[in-house]
């Protein structure tokens, strides 16, 4: 494997030299302006001219390609992956190579039909589109080990092939949860093996005797199919935990063939924040480096969503992960596919490689000619007389961008965020309440939404965990930890973490449905025990309807500021003093006079904060939130659209900020800090990257144009 060098921060695309057909003509526009016929091999020399010239340092390959490379059982034909690579090599392009696995070709379904999957309603998926396999399929497990074999010895030891890449896009499409015959049975053996083969012991936990539900040995239990009243709650969680270590098993065997026939090359997968059915923390257990592909479902660009999705996929090995597939200005699959502004793409970019990102992949490199994805933009334009693209622009712009960075900050990586907040992000505790969510509009995400805004516009680093427990080596280093409707029970061990956390001054946040449930998803009797059984007690509790708040006020500087609460809401009965009330439910409220915030303080002067209802995104909540919530931090600003984070990189601090709104914002540096070095950059109408240095010492405020990052090196000047 040949060594490359490393640049700050990686550009490149996803490129599919098995789209180009052989015996199709293709053209090209030379300097002339003439156009020119081509023939494949004159194509792919193109395009890594073109990617050497724009500055691509990384391309991703093979993940559709099995039909290309084997059209037949054991009829092998690499020959045009084997020409890519060649020319990457020569070029000094690293490929990350990929396992074909996400579309079985046509000969292999018809000599196995039953490895299509099955939905929950009863569809059979059929060929022709992706992801058409049942990964509990014992012919398909065999297919999958013997395809991944084959493409480790013909491309694994290739010097271009730096990385691979498993499958692609694990668990989209609705995939993860599969009800095909071969599921029921392994879903079977996997509840006999979790429950000891004690069928009364699974009768327990699942609450059977609801519905008559009760069974008499594991031969009987069916998956959870549509039917026309809800399913079992807690078959429908153990299914879910089952079905994610089945995913991740398959996913294994595929690793350690890789690690085998092709060393001493990192594996990583695309995973995708865009829905919860695949815990990520799981998936990414066996990477070596975590991948994202980076879309949005919104009708207009979310930055605050892509923040704390980027710091979940930087949380999950608490390293830098990649950008795999970056989402171009114009998608095929909404409902309208409008186009974005290019400087989204510029921001998305900073904004990515300030959460841990050190490298973006754009999808793709070329404009498909035909398939479902025709319209799906990329880098090269359908249109061959434009002689450079606007995305090509931006790449290039970029480059500059992160050079400038690299030079003037002396760094080989970006920092990573400062340890400031934890937040608690369990995927079976997602998973619990979409099981029995009461409303459509709660989600545990919406309060990552809320987290992230009140971080990012307090310059607070924040991290990820699946757990205290995985966290607990750290804990100590964070200011503040944050539960966002985690739904489980702290176990003692949890209590015993979060006491001595507090014990030191440590700051704790709750929001409502907060450890509400058992394990087993049945309800706790004693839910919200955060210190002591005595402390207090849920007298109701229940969603709130889409127009439906409650309002409380609170004390803030020497005023009283009205604030809002949605999606949920607790009555809460003090039954100690051990806890203080911030604030009431107000008169109109369906809780009126019941406490809306309420406060634990620790002699140490650590405190928990729990909130019995979820405030809502306005500007007087922000503040609200600032209020009660006071984490010292090195900067803040009042702008919702620009982004504030601190990082650390050995001794050295940084501030990095996005601007996503097209006006000017501010940036309040802390009393002490002092700027050493630091820079502001932006594009202009042209596409061109522009860097604007920053001077020591240039006062307390700093203003940041629309549309624009900055990043300058901090230090606190307060005496020794």
């Amino acid at each position: 494997m040949k060594s490359h060098p490393q640049p700050l921060f990686k550009l490149g695309a996803a490129y599919y030299p098995d789209y180009i057909s052989t015996g199709t003509t293709l053209t090209r526009r030379i300097a002339t302006g003439e156009l020119v016929s081509l023939d494949r091999e004159e194509r792919l020399k193109e395009d890594f001219e073109r990617m050497k010239a724009q500055g691509i340092h990384t391309i991703r390959m093979g993940e559709f390609c099995w039909a290309t490379i084997e059209p037949q059982r054991g009829q092998w034909q690499p020959e045009i992956f084997r020409q890519a690579l060649d020319l990457a090599d020569k070029y000094n392009i690293e490929v990350i190579f990929c396992t074909p696995t996400a579309t079985p070709p046509k000969w292999l379904i018809d000599e196995f039909p039953d490895i299509l999957p099955i939905t929950r309603s009863g569809q059979k998926i059929p060929f022709g589109s992706r992801r058409h396999y049942d990964f509990h399929h014992p012919e398909f497990q065999n297919e999958s080990r013997r395809i991944t074999e084959l493409f480790a010895r013909e491309f694994g030891n290739h010097p271009a092939v730096t990385m691979w890449q498993t499958d692609n896009e694990l668990g989209s499409h609705n995939s993860v949860f599969l009800f095909t015959e071969h599921a029921k049975k392994a879903f079977r053996d996997w509840l006999k093996n979790k429950y000891l083969d004690d069928i009364n012991k699974l009768n327990q936990n699942w609450f059977t005797c609801f519905w008559s539900q009760h069974y008499r040995s594991f031969d009987e239990i069916e998956l959870p199919v549509s039917s026309w009243a809800g399913q079992n709650p807690h078959l429908e969680l153990d299914f879910r935990r089952f079905s994610n270590e089945a995913l991740c098993q398959f996913q294994r065997e595929q690793i350690l063939i890789l690690r085998r026939l092709s060393p001493n090359r990192e594996i990583t997968h695309n995973l995708m924040a865009l829905f919860s059915d695949l815990c990520p923390w799981g998936v990414g257990a066996d990477l070596d480096t975590v991948g994202f592909d980076h879309y949005q479902m919104d009708r207009s660009p979310h930055p605050v969503t892509s923040a704390w999705q980027f710091a979940l996929m930087r949380s999950i090995k608490s390293k830098p992960f990649m950008i795999l597939e970056q989402q171009p200005l114009q998608v095929n699959w909404q409902p309208i596919n409008q186009r974005f502004s290019f400087d989204w793409l510029f921001l998305w970019g900073m904004q990515s490689a300030f959460q841990g990102s050190n490298s973006m992949l754009y999808f793709s490199w070329q404009r498909m000619a035909g398939g479902c994805e025709q319209y799906h933009d990329g880098v090269v334009p359908h249109d061959v007389r434009i002689p450079q693209s606007q995305q090509e622009k931006l790449i290039i712009a970029k480059k500059l961008v992160f050079k400038d960075i690299s030079d003037r900050f002396s760094l080989s990586e970006i920092p990573l965020a400062q340890r400031d907040v934890l937040v608690v992000y369990d995927s079976e505790s997602l998973w619990s309440h979409e099981i029995t969510s009461q409303s459509v509009h709660y989600s545990t995400r919406k309060q990552m939404d809320l987290i992230t805004q009140f971080c990012l516009q307090n310059a607070l680093g924040f991290w990820l965990t699946p757990s205290l427990e995985a966290e607990k080596a750290r804990l100590n280093s964070y200011k503040m930890i944050v539960f966002p409707g985690y739904a489980f029970e702290f176990t003692d061990s949890e209590h015993a973490l979060l006491a001595d956390y507090r014990g030191k001054g440590g700051l704790i946040c709750s929001f409502p449905r907060t450890a509400y449930k058992q394990r087993n998803n049945q309800l706790s009797p004693t839910p919200a025990i955060f210190n002591a059984r005595d402390d207090f007690y849920l007298e109701d509790y229940g969603a709130l309807l889409e127009e439906e708040v409650e309002r409380f006020e609170l004390n803030q500087s020497d005023a009283r500021v009205a604030v809002e609460g949605h999606l949920w809401a607790e009555k809460i009965k003090l039954t100690s003093n051990r806890w203080q009330t911030l604030a009431e439910f107000s008169e109109g409220s369906l809780y009126a006079g019941a406490p809306a915030v309420l406060k634990l303080v620790d002699p140490s002067g650590g405190a928990h904060i729990h909130f019995a209802t979820v405030p809502s995104d306005t500007t007087a909540n922000r503040n609200a939130l600032r209020g009660i919530l006071s984490v010292a931090s090195c900067a803040s600003t009042h702008s919702c659209e620009l982004q504030l984070q601190t990082h650390t990189h050995g001794a050295r601090r940084f501030l990095s900020a996005v601007n996503f709104s097209r006006q000017p914002a501010s940036i309040s540096l802390n009393a002490t800090t002092s700027i050493i070095n630091g820079a502001a950059y932006c594009l202009d109408a042209e596409l061109r990257a522009s860097a604007v240095g920053l001077d020591a010492e240039v006062g307390l405020k700093l203003s940041l144009d629309g549309r624009s990052a900055l990043l300058i090196e901090i230090e606190d000047k307060r005496p020794a």
